[in-house]
């Protein structure tokens, strides 16, 4: 009996020393601080945090994955350390827009702490240029990696990945052949019984809850392209139209740091035009060089759609146009290693 006893007894010990262990290690640690776009303007989105490398012995406690909703730059959110796991362990952290574009990635290293942590003492790397996180961190984004070769931030470019140059530069050429015999079979002129509104600004609040906007003319059916930050919009899932007003569904209406470019088509006279579509400017892509020039001089010059990976640039702001020269307004936005542009315009 006084065996059984002295069983139960060491029994019962061991439990509470292993869920003291556990407690111990589940201990959270809160990031705190303020978010901000390249701008300066407060972030707003969603921001999805991933554990990285071993758990240790927090596994079972450990979130592997979680998000928190970020509004005017706000951000708090409780995590688990990650020091005190293993030195393998971080957090993989990415920003995603309200209307879902991943907008920057980071990673994290959380230590232990009883007061709230802001980003720029948990931040070990950010890659991308479209934003900042935090208040304290002096920066606007774009460090890249930390270079320790434990992981990689998103988006990967190609020139992250070795032994591909080689590929990528046949790949290029081959798509600049394919290119150029576009541009010839559709550079002769046409002439079409409309005329063209390139970069329309539609009217209406641009302030994060007005949803109706107006078109300065009648859009021939089916003619209309929007875009929203460079992305083109999709009818029917991101906006509705009925005759010149434009109404956005709820999940797509546009902030107030929001560019909205409408091109589109309207009935008129008939007009002759030369068309040149997805061309390849000339000049070397290599994050420094500003200047690149077409084949011909756009004609108007806000008919000239110029893309950067499938995103339209803003003209006037990205960059400027002269004659048939393309003219960057710096090297934040020019078009770096690896990247792909592509013009479109009449002449």
């Amino acid at each position: 009996m006084v065996k059984i006893r002295q069983a139960l007894w060491t029994f019962l010990i061991c439990s509470i020393f292993a869920v003291t262990a556990v407690f111990a290690q589940s201990t959270l640690t809160q990031i705190q601080d303020t978010v901000t776009n390249a701008d300066g303007s407060p972030f707003s989105g969603t921001v999805v945090i991933t554990w990285n490398g071993s758990t240790g012995a927090s596994s079972g406690t450990t979130p592997l994955s979680t998000s928190a909703h970020v509004y005017n730059g706000a951000l708090s959110v409780l995590l688990v350390p990650t020091t005190t796991a293993s030195s393998l362990s971080f957090y993989q952290v990415v920003y995603y827009s309200t209307s879902g574009v991943l907008m920057w990635s980071e990673s994290w290293q959380v230590p232990p702490s009883a007061t709230p942590l802001s980003l720029a003492s948990v931040r070990t790397s950010n890659s991308g240029n479209s934003g900042s996180g935090g208040t304290n961190t002096g920066t606007s984004g774009g460090s890249g990696p930390s270079g320790n070769g434990q992981y990689a931030t998103l988006p990967i470019s190609i020139s992250q990945i070795t032994s591909l140059s080689a590929d990528l530069a046949s790949i290029n050429a081959a798509v600049a052949a394919l290119q150029a015999q576009v541009s010839s079979a559709l550079g002769s002129a046409v002439q079409v019984n409309a005329s063209f509104v390139d970069s329309d600004t539609l009217s209406g609040a641009l302030n994060g809850s007005n949803a109706v906007f107006t078109i300065s003319q009648l859009p021939i059916t089916g003619s209309l392209a929007v875009y929203r930050n460079g992305l083109l919009q999709t009818a029917g899932i991101d906006y509705t139209l009925s005759g010149s007003t434009l109404t956005f569904m709820p999940n797509s209406v546009p902030h107030s740091t929001d560019t909205i470019n409408a091109y589109y088509r309207i009935a008129g006279g008939a007009t002759t035009a030369t068309f040149v579509d997805s061309e390849v400017p000339s000049g070397t892509i290599d994050g420094s060089n500003l200047s690149f020039t077409l084949a011909n001089a756009p004609n108007p010059a806000v008919s000239l759609k110029l893309y950067k990976n499938g995103v339209l640039l803003n003209q006037g702001g990205d960059y400027t146009v002269s004659g048939s020269n393309i003219n960057f307004a710096n090297t934040g936005v020019v078009a770096k290693t690896g990247d792909a542009l592509i013009a479109s315009y009449r002449h």
